[in-house]
C-alpha cells in the first residue's frame, strides 16, 4: 500500500513538473505576442520626422554620365536557399532586441520544434532559468556561451538550452541520436540581425556532465583543432558523412539526455553563410 501511495504521489508530482514549464511558456508566448503587436502599432503609426512641405527644387542643370568604375558583384551562390530561408521565419530583431538587448541571434529548425531567439549571457548560468523578459521561468532561455562572440565567427560556438521532455527548448535535440532522423532533417538554419547561416550536421554525441571535450571555444593550432575533429568523427552516434577542417567554424548545440543522470547531448554542425539577413 506505502509502495502504491508513493508510485502515485511520484507520478502525480512528475506530472506537475512536466506540466508547470508548459503553462509558464504559454503565458509568457502570449505576453510577447502582445508586447509584438504593440511594438508594430507603434511603429506603424510614428509620423513621419521628414517635412513633407518643404518646395520642390528647380530644373537640374543634367551633365553627361561619367563612367561607373563600380566593380560588378559576384552572384552569392547562396541566393536561392538564403531567399526560402528568410521565407521560413518572421523575426523583427529591432523589437526582440527592444525587449531585451540580449537577443542577438535566432535558431530555426521546425523538425524539433525549434523557432526561438538566442542571447548573449554573462555567465554559463544567468539565462538558465530567465526568460527572455528576465522573469523567472524553469525553462530559461536558449544562450551563447558566455565565451563566445554572437556572430558565429568563433571556430565553436556552444549554445546551451534545458531538456524537460516537454517539447519545448531543446528537448527534442536528443532525436538527432537516431540515424533515420538525422538522414531526415540534415541541417537548421540560424539568423543574426546582419546575416543568415545553414548548419550542417556533423555529429552528435553523448556526454557525460564533467566531459567539456566539446566546449572549447578556441584553439592554441590547427593541430589542436583536428584533435578535436578526430574526437567529433570518432564518437558520433550518428553518421553523416560532413567532413570538418580547421578552416570551418562549427556550432555545438548542448543539452540534457535525460537518460540517466549526468548525460548531455551534444550536436554539432558545420557553418556556411548564405548572405545578408535583410536580403529580402
Amino acid at each position: 500500500m506505502l509502495s502504491t501511495a508513493l508510485a502515485v504521489s511520484f507520478g502525480m508530482r512528475y506530472r506537475e513538473e512536466v506540466r508547470q514549464p508548459l503553462l509558464e511558456m504559454t503565458l509568457q508566448s502570449e505576453k510577447i505576442a502582445t508586447f509584438m503587436a504593440d511594438y508594430n502599432l507603434a511603429a506603424t503609426t510614428t509620423p513621419s520626422l521628414t517635412p513633407t512641405n518643404l518646395p520642390q527644387p528647380g530644373p537640374q542643370k543634367l551633365l553627361p554620365p561619367t563612367p561607373s568604375l563600380t566593380p560588378t558583384p559576384t552572384p552569392n551562390p547562396h541566393a536561392k536557399e538564403l531567399q526560402h530561408a528568410l521565407s521560413l521565419v518572421e523575426i523583427n530583431f529591432p523589437a526582440w532586441q527592444r525587449l531585451n538587448k540580449d537577443v542577438q541571434a535566432w535558431i530555426h529548425n521546425h523538425a524539433i520544434g525549434v523557432d526561438l531567439p538566442i542571447v548573449d549571457s554573462p555567465d554559463n548560468e544567468y539565462y538558465l532559468t530567465r526568460d527572455i523578459d528576465l522573469s523567472y521561468k524553469a525553462m530559461g532561455s536558449l544562450f551563447f556561451d558566455y565565451r563566445n562572440n554572437t556572430d558565429f565567427s568563433d571556430p565553436n560556438t556552444i549554445i546551451y538550452g534545458h531538456n524537460f521532455d516537454n517539447g519545448l527548448m531543446f528537448s527534442n535535440l536528443v532525436w538527432y541520436k537516431s540515424q533515420q532522423f538525422y538522414k531526415q532533417n540534415p541541417f537548421y538554419y540560424l539568423y543574426t540581425p546582419e546575416q543568415v547561416y545553414r548548419v550542417d550536421i556533423a555529429a552528435g554525441i553523448v556526454v557525460s556532465e564533467t566531459d567539456t571535450t566539446y566546449l572549447k571555444v578556441d584553439f592554441q593550432s590547427d593541430m589542436q583543432y583536428r584533435s578535436l575533429i578526430y574526437l567529433i568523427n570518432d564518437n558520433s552516434v550518428i553518421e553523416t558523412g560532413i567532413d570538418l577542417s580547421p578552416h570551418d567554424q562549427i556550432v555545438t548545440l548542448y543539452t540534457c539526455t535525460n537518460d540517466w543522470q549526468g548525460q548531455r547531448f551534444v550536436l554539432i554542425g558545420k557553418v556556411t553563410r548564405l548572405g545578408p539577413f535583410n536580403d529580402r
